[in-house]
């Protein structure tokens, strides 16, 4: 710390009036916890004319002045250093000539500085951020995609098979070998939520959940056998004979 100057100035001829400049040193506190601004600051005062003498006026003028580096210091990085040297001495010369505690600051100027290792801590933090911001980001855009494959895409088979159809179509630019378009067509027309028959299995499925344990399998056999009897061995052993299943199984 330098020791306290003494300068004389005057506001008119012959009417002599000493100020005193004081430079010390102190650290400030970023916006990232551990990591500090180097900082000297240097500020000149006058007591004012006729006001009452202070002994307090050497820690007075310097308090006032680090308060303002403070406050402005602690929102920023020490990655901004600079830019928050300039800011901080800006605010100052707004304030002055400045008043305060019965003395008159008549300069201020605080300069900063940042040693490597909190440099790089600060790059790190700065990091490490950005990767977080990434990962959510990543995050919100993988739940956004399993709720449309939830919502849209496995509502029904049709529209699982075209979504994976236009998938390969965009990567390769053309229809994988064996894949009948046409056909697919006529897959997505038939589970159509306007088709009549999904208005009847759903009507189905919605009867089928009001029965009792006893009568939901009583409907269920009864399926059964009206399969078999229409040659449709293969869905009728599709169908669910448990009565646990009905509420995860679906007519087919």
């Amino acid at each position: 710390m330098s020791p306290l100057i003494r300068k004389d100035s005057s506001r008119s001829a012959g009417t002599a009036q000493a100020s005193w400049v004081r430079e010390f040193r102190d650290l400030l506190d970023s916006n990232e916890p551990g990591l500090t601004f180097d900082a000297t600051i240097r500020v000149e005062w006058r007591r004012q004319e006729g006001g009452p003498g202070s002994t307090t006026a050497y820690e007075d003028a310097g308090r006032a002045v680090r308060h303002i580096a403070e406050s402005l210091a602690s929102q920023r990085s020490v990655l901004r250093w600079e830019a928050t040297e300039q800011d901080i001495n800006h605010d100052l010369r707004r304030l002055l000539p400045w008043f305060t505690e019965g003395i008159e600051i008549l300069r201020a100027q605080v300069t900063l500085h940042v040693d490597d290792h909190a440099h790089a801590t600060a790059q790190r933090i700065a990091q490490l951020k950005r990767e977080e911001t990434l990962e959510e980001l990543a995050r919100r855009q993988t739940a956004a995609r399993v709720r449309f494959m939830q919502d849209e895409i496995l509502r029904t088979p049709a529209t699982a098979r075209l979504y994976l159809l236009l998938e390969q179509t965009a990567h390769h630019g053309y229809l994988p070998p064996g894949v009948d378009a046409d056909q697919i067509v006529r897959d997505v027309q038939q589970w159509h939520p306007e088709a009549q028959w999904v208005a009847v299995a759903q009507l189905l499925h919605t009867f089928l959940g009001k029965l009792t344990d006893k009568d939901a399998g009583d409907l269920l056999r009864t399926l059964h056998v009206l399969f078999l009897e229409y040659g449709q061995k293969e869905l009728a052993e599709q169908l669910p004979m448990e009565l646990g299943q009905r509420n995860s199984e679906r007519p087919a």
